[in-house]
C-alpha cells in the first residue's frame, strides 16, 4: 500500500489553549461495577442532562444512561449483538432526516485479529414517561460493516461528519491513521474504507464532534486536541489544520471524551485501574460560542439552549 501522508504539523509544534475552557472539575464518581471499564461517552439529545456510556471487551452488550452525578438511570441491552470490543460511542445524524441516532463502535482489536469493524446504529431512545431506573432493549440495530484496506488495525475513536455524511475511524498506536467511509452504507458486505492520512498522536482513545458540527476533540490517555471547523470545511479538511491542546484531567487511563449537548463544555472519563478512584470530569467554556451553526444536525426534539440548562441540574426533561 502507498505511504500515508502526514498532516503538516507535529505534536511538538502545537500550542496550549488558555482562553477557551476552564480547568477540569470532577462532577461525579463512577462507582457502579458496570462502569469500571468505560471506553466511550456521548451526551444524550433525547434525554437532556444525561450521558450515554459503554464498556469495552469482556462486558455486557448494553449501554448505560448516566446522570452527571455518576448514577445509572437506564440500561439498554442491544439484542443480537456481541460486545467484541466496543471502544467509542457517538450521538448524531443518520439516514433519516431529523432523527437522532446512537453509533456504537465495535472497533477495538488489541491483537490485530479482525479485518472488519462494525458500527451499530439505532435511533436514540427516550426515557420520557418511564419509571427510573429503567431497563430496556434495542430490538433492532443496523450494522455498518467496514473493512480497512491495509488489514487489521486497533482503533478506539470515531467521528461523524453530518455535512459529508461520512464516518471517520482513528486508529490507536504510535500514530493515528484516519480512515473514511459513508455512514449511510448498511450492506451486508463490508464497505472498504479509504485511508486518508496520519495524525502525530500516540494512543488515540476517543474523539467527538460538537452538536453544531463546528468543534472537534481527539483525546489520548494524557492529552486532548481541539480543532475549530471553518465554514465550508469537511471534518477531514479540518483535521489537516493544526489543533491546540486543551485542559484535561489527570486520569489513570483516559478513555472517553464527549461534548455537552448545549456546547457549554466537554466531559471526560477513564477506566478504573486498581483501587484508584475514577469519575466524570467537566471543562466549562469560558465564553459563549460565537461560531455559526452551518453544520448543525440538532433535530426539533433536541433541547434548546434554554432547556439545556438541565445540564446543570441533571434533571430528566420530557421530549
Amino acid at each position: 500500500m502507498a505511504l500515508t501522508p502526514n498532516v503538516p504539523y507535529s505534536f511538538t509544534s502545537l500550542t496550549r489553549d488558555t482562553i477557551l475552557f476552564d480547568s477540569p472539575q470532577q462532577v461525579a464518581d463512577l462507582s457502579a461495577p458496570d462502569l469500571i471499564e468505560v471506553s466511550g461517552l456521548a451526551a444524550s439529545h433525547r434525554n437532556p442532562g444525561y450521558i450515554w456510556m459503554e464498556e469495552d471487551s469482556g462486558n455486557a452488550n448494553e449501554i448505560q444512561l448516566v446522570s452527571q452525578e455518576g448514577k445509572i438511570v437506564a440500561r439498554y441491552v442491544i439484542d443480537g449483538v456481541k460486545n467484541r470490543d466496543w471502544e467509542d460511542i457517538a450521538v448524531g445524524p443518520g439516514p433519516e432526516p431529523g432523527e437522532v441516532y446512537i453509533y456504537l463502535a465495535d472497533i477495538g482489536d488489541n491483537r490485530f485479529w479482525h479485518h472488519e469493524k462494525i458500527i451499530y446504529r439505532f435511533p436514540e431512545p427516550s426515557l420520557s414517561g418511564q419509571t427510573l431506573p429503567y431497563k430496556g432493549h434495542i430490538a433492532a440495530s443496523e450494522a455498518i460493516h467496514l473493512q480497512l484496506p491495509d488489514g487489521a488495525q486497533n482503533a478506539e475513536a470515531i467521528l461523524l461528519d453530518a455535512s459529508a455524511q461520512e464516518l471517520l475511524l482513528l486508529t490507536k498506536g504510535k500514530q493515528s491513521f484516519v480512515y473514511s467511509a459513508s455512514y449511510l452504507s448498511t450492506d451486508s458486505q463490508p464497505t472498504m474504507m479509504t485511508r486518508l492520512f496520519s495524525l502525530p498522536f500516540k494512543d488515540v482513545t476517543s474523539a467527538a464532534v460538537s452538536s453544531n458540527g463546528n468543534e472537534i476533540l481527539i483525546r489520548t490517555y494524557e492529552q486532548l486536541f481541539y480543532y475549530q471547523r471553518n465554514a465550508g470545511e469537511t471534518i477531514t479538511e479540518s483535521l489537516k489544520q493544526a489543533p491546540c491542546l486543551l485542559p484535561v484531567a489527570t486520569e489513570m487511563q483516559g478513555e472517553a471524551v464527549g461534548w455537552a449537548a448545549d456546547g457549554s463544555g466537554y466531559f471526560t472519563a477513564s477506566e478504573k485501574l486498581d483501587s484508584n478512584p475514577h469519575g466524570i470530569f467537566f471543562c466549562s467554556r469560558k465564553k459563549p460560542q460565537t461560531t455559526n451553526l452551518a453544520y448543525s444536525y440538532i433535530s426539533p426534539s433536541t433541547p434548546s439552549p434554554k432547556r439545556a440548562k438541565s445540564y446543570r441540574t441533571g434533571s430528566l426533561a420530557s421530549n
